[in-house]
């Protein structure tokens, strides 16, 4: 199964922003920070040299992954979509849910 797919609604739709300019869970600045409708959250956050994006569904995953300033955005934005898609395909099923945390850790190391 593709995990990994374009968001039903909206790109930006239902993401809202928590807070910015705070200290993160790296230690870094944080630069970007959304939940997605209650169920998930990504954080961008500028450590320097690097940048660190951690992200999580509520009470089932949480991954970071460290990345080069010049394309941690790019990077936060492909991870937010396929988040999106996942909380709007409504997987119940706990082996399906782990086939994608599995698959989208191995996907954004």
């Amino acid at each position: 199964m593709n995990y990994f797919c374009e968001p039903s609604k909206g790109e930006n739709e239902m993401w809202k922003s928590i807070k910015n300019d705070l200290i993160g869970s790296e230690g870094g600045i944080i630069l970007q920070d959304e939940e997605y409708e209650g169920s998930c959250r990504i954080t961008l956050e500028r450590c320097r040299p690097y940048d660190a994006i951690t992200c999580g569904v509520y009470g089932d995953m949480v991954h970071t992954v460290y990345s080069d300033p010049l394309v941690s955005q790019h990077l936060y934005e492909m991870m937010k979509k396929d988040l999106q898609a996942f909380i709007d395909a409504d997987i119940e099923d706990l082996g399906r849910r782990s086939d994608f945390y599995e698959a989208f850790i191995e996907r954004y190391r």
